[in-house]
């Protein structure tokens, strides 16, 4: 698979009417699924940044795993990202600055795609606006020593399609414990709002025959 064909893909793609919230409710557990339907007027806004690009002659993409605090996305893997700040002035800027925040790429080696279908966190009350961006210049990640615990580079075949996603029992930082959908990579798990973004990603991706 050659990424140049595959950005062409999406430049075009993700301008068009997306799968939306009927992919990302299949990784929501069922028992759930009531609290994402109805997003209240004080939800943060936020956006993340799904970022492309070749390594090896493959097609990777990059995604962070928070440290352990008190909070209730200690310790979860997800993309660059975090809260809209006025300065930003949109959400695109928003996730390219703590892109360059949280593991050093400057905005000036990103081209921007497109955008996903944007997502609730209920825990969080985070408005999520998932974009997509393209590099032909990965550089030297550079993990911010306060916000990211670990950098996790991982080849796009392995997010595609079905093959890696399972379930199995999550305890969430209220205690409550329930059987949720994930991506199951080189033992790597996915979940939440993450797995949600990705779920649309892949279908679309299938689109293009991936």
């Amino acid at each position: 698979m050659i990424l140049t064909d595959l950005v062409s893909f999406l430049q075009n793609r993700l301008a068009e009417p997306l799968p939306g919230k009927r992919a990302q409710d299949l990784m929501i557990p069922s028992k759930r699924l009531n609290e994402f339907e109805n997003i209240p007027k004080d939800a943060r806004k936020s956006s993340v940044l799904m970022l492309l690009y070749e390594k090896k002659s493959k097609i990777y993409t990059v995604f962070i795993l928070r440290p352990k605090y008190q909070g209730v996305h200690s310790d979860q893997v997800s993309f660059p990202g975090g809260g809209f700040k006025l300065t930003d002035k949109n959400l695109e800027n928003t996730a390219l600055r703590e892109t360059k925040e949280e593991i050093g790429i400057d905005s000036s080696h990103i081209q921007i795609l497109g955008s996903l279908s944007e997502l609730y966190i209920p825990p969080s009350n985070f408005l999520v606006k998932p974009f997509v961006g393209f590099t032909s210049d990965i550089g030297v990640l550079k993990p911010d020593k306060h916000e990211v615990e670990k950098i996790i580079e991982v080849e796009l075949t392995n997010l595609v399609g079905t093959k890696n996603i399972k379930t199995k029992k999550i305890r969430i930082a209220n205690g409550i414990e329930f059987e949720t959908p994930y991506y199951d990579v080189n033992g790597l798990v996915i979940w939440g709002a993450t797995a949600m973004i990705l779920r649309e990603f892949s279908e679309i991706c299938y689109e293009f025959g991936y």
